[in-house]
């Protein structure tokens, strides 16, 4: 197995993980946006080393890491530096859980990645799943009633939405017998 070419992703679970650990431990808070804006940082830096290889697929054919594939982690990682950049005066409003914040931005991102990558559909809606779940608690992440509403039907909305699309992938599986989109698309 190729685990080089996803190191990317563990960098940024890997920093997610310290985010929160430091949360634990460190009294300045303000250096979690440094450590998160380091996992980007990092994380960023593998994506661009991997940039103009050749195309190649990792886990079982699972994960495609080609030049498409790297230009959305890129796209995902700048956009998650600019959501902790812009949040900082937002974060400060909470005394507690400030780590949490970043580290379910450093994870939704991490989703994003995998998403972007993904060449079949189970892997598809988990990287979807692992997206949206951490989505869903950062809408109700103030905890006032207009936030807990909001997350409760984001969270709603979503379980409809994966329902649909977890039959709409069991039909496409029931007509093709390949849960791989290259093999979809030669069988359509």
């Amino acid at each position: 197995m190729n685990l080089e070419l996803f190191i990317p992703e563990l960098s940024l679970g890997a920093f997610a993980v310290i985010v929160i650990l430091l949360d634990l431990v460190i009294q300045r808070k303000g250096w979690l946006i440094v450590i998160s804006l380091a996992g980007i940082v990092v994380a960023a830096g593998f994506t661009l080393v991997m940039w103009g290889g050749s195309s190649q697929a990792i886990f079982n054919n699972m994960l495609a890491v080609d030049n498409f594939a790297l230009f959305f982690k890129l796209l995902f990682l700048g956009i998650a530096a600019l959501i902790i950049l812009s949040s900082v005066d937002y974060v400060s409003k909470f005394a507690r859980f400030q780590g949490e914040y970043y580290a379910l931005i450093l994870i939704s991102t991490l989703g994003m990645m995998l998403m972007a990558a993904t060449a079949e559909l189970i892997s598809l809606y988990i990287a979807l799943e692992l997206t949206s779940i951490s989505l869903y608690v950062l809408v109700g992440f103030l905890k006032d009633s207009k936030s807990s509403e909001a997350s409760l039907k984001y969270l709603l909305l979503g379980a409809v939405a994966s329902a649909i699309l977890l039959y709409g992938m069991a039909l496409v599986f029931g007509f093709t017998g390949k849960t791989q989109l290259g093999e979809i698309a030669q069988v359509i």
